[in-house]
């Protein structure tokens, strides 16, 4: 299951990373030696081309519009690049262009811009697919008791633990108070659209998991729309800022991700961000008025924001709204919190020395970022080696938990963000190929460092009994993937003929690099059971962004097939049923998912076209034939300049998958079946008339305080102010 690992580069090839041009090192003899070709050819040699220009007008039309420029670190991008190169003659290697625009076979067609074909063909978001409806919402009415129970706790269980956008604990006692209610009118309407959120996400979790208590296939934009006309009308967008606010154009970034809008999603994740830097989330809180906990919870939400703002980054290749400089948020404690707040009051010596040991791992962090100029300072700040000890021992003390998993989750969402700093952004193109692979070489390391650091709990790469954190590990696992194709997507792509005189130890590094991506979505399905069952999945992994990572697995996969698997032609028979397992996911999702249809359409046309290049029969890959879905239907109507805004009917797919065998990941060796939804307990306390508090007396409300329910006409929650 592991990747095969590429040599590190030699001292006389690379000396370090940060500077690689030192590599041809005349201090060492006198001798003058030509330089090796990667030495001489750009970062435009390898598969991310050009950087800092574009090809397409995304202004042109509305399809142009609702899918927008996709970078090329997006898996929309390899996508296009993949059905250009399956048009087109692969012995002339025309998926990837000449170096710096000379003539090569790859240039001979590539840089025709005409004939290119638009983003929008190669995307399976829904951005076209209108999120308004046409009938009048109340916004105040709300889900029968037993609905709205278990609407909240599908959110609490599955989508929480990995985005703590609101404090759990506080959340919980405030919606308990506010079933108990008589008039939820008199509500705070921030507060009411940050619960329509929370339904509108677990409406659309519960229709992927099939639930019996479902709804109208509808429901979750009936609940989005109360939010938007609670909480972000035109009052709130250019209202100032507040935390509310903050979770709400949060949580609406998330649903929107949820239900891949992924265009729409990256405004509002930007609108997030700016509202969290007017309130200085993004920095470490040190005023004294403000409890600790509360301070924990304020770098949650800030953090939150952080996973969703990269990972569409990611998925669209478009740079973050804020710079890894302007943070001094330290990460989240390793605590839940419900212990939180106790330890916070009994323990904050303990609290001090988890933060302690945070400013540790973000200076090592920030060393590892910098240039070697500045290493001997960051040596003296690192501290004593006992004080390393007896962080280190800290470490393996800490129980798992989900709030573990999250810490570990935002180091590597951190991590990523370098990623695409490093490699994917317009100034790499400044810098010679040589250097890209010395770059690659260490972001690896890295990579591998931050996985040995993982509690054995969140091992995501080995057989487990255990049961409770399969949902981190399987996130971990998906996310550590994901980033590692990433990484060494670059070199996944007809290089060898772009670089004149390449040295042979570059060029074994070329391909072991594009070996080792290949491998990341290999051992990425791996995590999963050789035969579909969607439901199981959706129900222990992030399902808001399982196509992705899908997508992400099968576009390598056949992009190495389109390759006639020259990277690794000993293993074609695993890419190409590595390729079918992807797509027969994609299928079996469809059903309920309107964009795993459309990506298991483009995967499904795809394979047909690169089967042959690696000898292999399409029809094994068959089961849609010349079906053309409505989706694609939709897209050629936008192109031609319409759009259509009534709502999606209920897929009717004809590849559904009705297995009920239990959700089994081919890295576990026993699994029993899944935990069923209970009710929540209602409370018994009276029904409370008054509006609910604003944020800052949110986060000061004392539920443990004996006096703190006493009737209907006093108000519950104190006036103070944080």
């Amino acid at each position: 299951m592991n990747a095969a690992k590429p040599s590190s580069p030699s001292s006389e090839t690379y000396s370090d990373d940060d500077d690689v041009q030192s590599t041809l090192s005349p201090r060492r003899t006198s001798v003058y030696r030509e330089p090796a070709g990667e030495h001489e050819v750009s970062a435009r040699a390898g598969s991310i081309e050009s950087l800092d220009q574009i090809d397409e007008d995304f202004n042109r039309n509305v399809a142009a519009r609702a899918t927008g420029f996709h970078g090329k670190n997006s898996e929309i991008t390899w996508m296009q690049r993949l059905q250009r190169g399956s048009t087109e003659d692969s012995d002339e290697y025309a998926l990837d262009p000449g170096v710096d625009g000379q003539n090569s076979p790859a240039s001979k067609t590539h840089h025709l811009s005409s004939g290119n074909a638009p983003i929008s063909e190669s995307s399976y978001h829904c951005d076209d697919i209108t999120v308004l409806i046409s009938e009048q919402v109340d916004p105040y009415e709300v889900p029968p008791q037993a609905t709205a129970d278990k609407l909240f706790k599908s959110y609490l269980d599955t989508v929480h633990p990995a985005f703590p956008i609101v404090g759990k604990q506080t959340f919980s006692d405030q919606y308990q108070a506010f079933s108990a209610s008589a008039n939820k009118t008199k509500i705070n309407q921030s507060w009411l659209a940050i619960l329509n959120l929370i339904f509108a996400i677990g409406a659309k979790y519960s229709h992927l998991i099939q639930a019996e208590w479902r709804g109208d296939p509808r429901d979750h934009l009936i609940y989005f729309t109360r939010a938007r006309i609670l909480g972000f009308n035109e009052d709130h967008i250019l209202g100032h800022a507040e935390l509310q606010r903050v979770q709400i154009t949060g949580l609406m970034a998330f649903y929107l991700m949820a239900i891949n809008q992924i265009n729409r999603s990256w405004v509002v994740s930007g609108i997030a961000i700016r509202h969290a830097f007017s309130l200085g989330l993004n920095l470490r809180n040190a005023n004294k008025d403000v409890q600790e906990a509360s301070r924990e919870i304020r770098y949650r939400v800030w953090w939150a924001l952080c996973s969703i703002e990269r990972g569409l980054a990611v998925m669209t290749g478009r740079p973050t709204s804020f710079a890894e400089t302007d943070c001094t948020a330290p990460l989240p404690l390793p605590l839940e919190e419900d212990s939180l707040y106790s330890i916070a009051s009994t323990s904050p010596q303990v609290i001090q020395r988890f933060r302690s040991m945070s400013s540790q791992e973000s200076r090592q962090n920030d060393k590892s970022r910098s240039s070697p100029s500045s290493s001997s300072h960051s040596s003296k700040v690192r501290g004593s080696p006992a004080s390393s000890s007896s962080s280190q021992e800290m470490k393996q003390a800490i129980p798992p938990s989900s709030a573990l998993a999250f810490g570990f989750s935002m180091r590597l969402n951190t991590f990523t963000n370098e990623v695409l700093n490093r490699l994917y952004r317009a100034d790499a193109m400044d810098q010679s190929w040589a250097h890209v692979q010395g770059t690659i070489a260490s972001l690896n390391s890295k990579l591998e460092k931050l996985q040995s650091e993982l509690p054995p709990i969140f091992d995501f790469s080995k057989k487990q009994r255990d049961q409770q954190f399969m949902p981190q590990r399987l996130g971990l696992g998906f996310f550590y993937y994901s980033t590692s194709m990433i990484i060494n997507r670059p070199c996944l792509c007809r290089i060898d003929r772009k670089i004149p005189n390449e040295s042979g130890k570059a060029r074994d590094f070329n391909r072991e690099t594009a070996a080792r991506c290949v491998h990341a979505a290999r051992d990425m399905l791996g995590l999963l059971p050789d035969e579909p069952n969607p439901v199981g999945l959706y129900k222990v992994a992030p399902w808001w962004c399982l196509v992705h990572y899908l997508m992400q697995a099968a576009t390598v996969m056949m992009l190495e097939m389109s390759f006639r698997a020259d990277h690794m032609p000993t293993e074609v028979e695993e890419v190409f049923n590595c390729a079918k397992k992807a797509l027969e996911w994609l299928r079996s999702m469809a059903d309920d998912d309107e964009a795993a249809r459309r990506a298991s359409v483009l995967c499904n046309d795809l394979l047909h076209k690169v089967a042959p290049k690696v000898g292999r029969n399409p029809n094994e890959a068959s089961g849609f034939g010349s079906h053309r879905s409505q989706s694609m239907e939709n897209v050629q109507s936008m192109q031609d300049g319409h759009i259509d805004h009534s709502e999606p009917a209920q897929s009717q797919s004809q590849y559904a998958y009705t297995t009920s065998a239990p959700f089994q990941p081919q890295i576990f060796t026993s699994y029993d079946q899944f935990l069923s939804y209970g009710n929540l307990p209602t409370t018994s306390g009276a029904p409370f008339e008054e509006m609910f508090p604003t944020a800052n007396e949110m986060e000061n409300m004392n539920f443990e305080d004996p006096g703190f329910f006493q009737g209907p006409d006093q108000r519950w929650f104190p006036g103070s102010s944080s």
